[in-house]
C-alpha cells in the first residue's frame, strides 16, 4: 500500500517547483537535510524513482509528475481548509464571495466600503453580473450572498427584502413625450422600447405590470448600456432609479411620469437554504439589513 504524509508532499512539491533543495528549505522554513529526508522517505514509500538529478536540474519522472500533481491538489485543499478554520475562529476577518445584479452595484459598493471600514481584516470578491449568472451562483452555492431583485421560486432559498427598488421609465431630454401633460402606456407603445435580455428581472417586471410588447430588435445586456442608448436618443429605457440618480440630477436623461411607473419592487439579500454562512457572511447580511431597511430611492 502506498503511504505518504503531508510533510513529504509539501517537501516534494517545493523541491520540484523550485528545482532546488536549498530554495525549498528556505520556503518551508526547515533545514535542507530535513527536506531531503522527507523527499527520500516519500520515494521509498512509493517504491519508485520520482525524479532525475542532472547537475543542478531536478526533473520529475512519469510517476513523479503524477505525485507532483497530487501534491498540488492536496496542498491547495489543505491551505484552503486552514484559511477557513482561521476565519471561523476569528469572525472579524474572513472572505466574502458576493454576487450582485448590475443595477445594484452602486449601492452595494458603498455598503461594502462601510463594512470594510468596520472589519478591515476581511476580504471580498464582488461579481457584478446578470440574472442568469446570479441564478447559477445560487444553485451552485458559489457565492456566499447574492443581492438581486425578485428571487426565483424554483431554488430553495433564504431571502430577506431590505430596500425598495423603484423601476422607472427614462427618455432623452428632447423626447417629445416630455411635452405631454399626461403620458399613457399607449404612448409608450409607439416608441422604440429598449430592454434587457430575455429572462432579465427588469424585462419580466415591465411586461407583467404594463402589458407592453417590446417592439424593437434592440436588446441590451447591461444597465449601463441601456442608459447610454437612451442618452443617444435610441429610445425609451426601463431601469432601477438607484442606478441613474447621477444622470437624472444632471438632466442627462429624464424620468417619464407614466402610470404604473414607478413600479416598486424590492432588493433582496439571498443565499441557498442549505448553505451554512460563515461568521463574516452572517455579519454582512445583517449589516445590509440594518443599514438599508425601509429606505427607498428618495433617500
Amino acid at each position: 500500500m502506498i503511504n505518504y504524509t503531508l510533510k513529504q508532499l509539501y517537501s516534494f512539491e517545493a523541491v520540484i517547483r523550485l528545482s532546488s533543495y536549498t530554495l525549498a528549505s528556505k520556503e518551508l522554513n526547515i533545514t535542507q537535510p530535513a527536506v531531503y529526508m522527507q523527499v527520500q522517505q516519500l520515494q521509498e514509500n512509493i517504491g519508485v524513482k520520482l525524479f532525475d538529478l542532472s547537475g543542478k536540474k531536478i526533473t520529475p519522472t512519469f510517476i513523479g509528475k503524477k505525485i507532483y500533481k497530487t501534491a498540488n491538489s492536496i496542498i491547495a485543499i489543505t491551505e484552503a481548509s486552514k484559511l477557513e478554520i482561521e476565519h471561523a475562529l476569528n469572525p472579524d476577518s474572513g472572505h466574502l464571495q458576493i454576487a450582485v445584479a448590475t443595477t445594484a452595484n452602486s449601492f452595494v459598493s458603498r455598503l461594502l466600503s462601510k463594512f470594510k471600514h468596520s472589519y478591515p481584516q476581511m476580504t471580498f470578491y464582488l461579481d457584478v453580473t446578470n440574472r442568469r449568472a446570479l441564478l447559477d451562483n445560487l444553485r451552485s452555492k458559489k457565492a456566499d450572498l447574492v443581492i438581486m431583485g425578485e428571487p426565483p421560486k424554483d431554488i430553495p432559498l433564504t431571502s430577506n427584502a431590505f430596500m425598495e427598488n423603484p423601476l422607472i421609465a427614462i427618455a432623452h431630454p428632447d423626447n417629445k413625450l416630455l411635452n405631454k401633460e399626461r403620458i399613457s402606456i399607449k404612448d409608450l407603445s409607439r416608441e422604440t422600447l429598449l430592454t434587457r435580455e430575455v429572462g432579465s428581472g427588469t424585462r419580466i417586471t415591465v411586461q407583467r405590470f404594463t402589458g407592453l410588447v417590446f417592439n424593437s430588435d434592440i436588446e441590451i445586456n447591461s444597465n449601463e448600456a441601456i442608459v447610454e442608448a437612451v442618452q443617444a436618443g435610441l429610445g425609451i429605457g426601463f431601469v432601477s432609479k438607484h442606478s441613474v440618480k447621477l444622470q437624472l440630477d444632471n438632466n442627462i436623461i429624464k424620468q417619464l411620469h407614466v402610470t404604473p411607473f414607478p413600479i416598486i419592487r424590492h432588493w433582496h439579500v439571498v443565499h441557498h437554504k442549505d448553505a451554512e454562512l460563515s461568521p463574516i457572511a452572517r455579519r454582512f447580511k445583517q449589516f445590509i439589513i440594518d443599514n438599508t431597511e425601509d429606505k427607498n430611492a428618495n433617500n
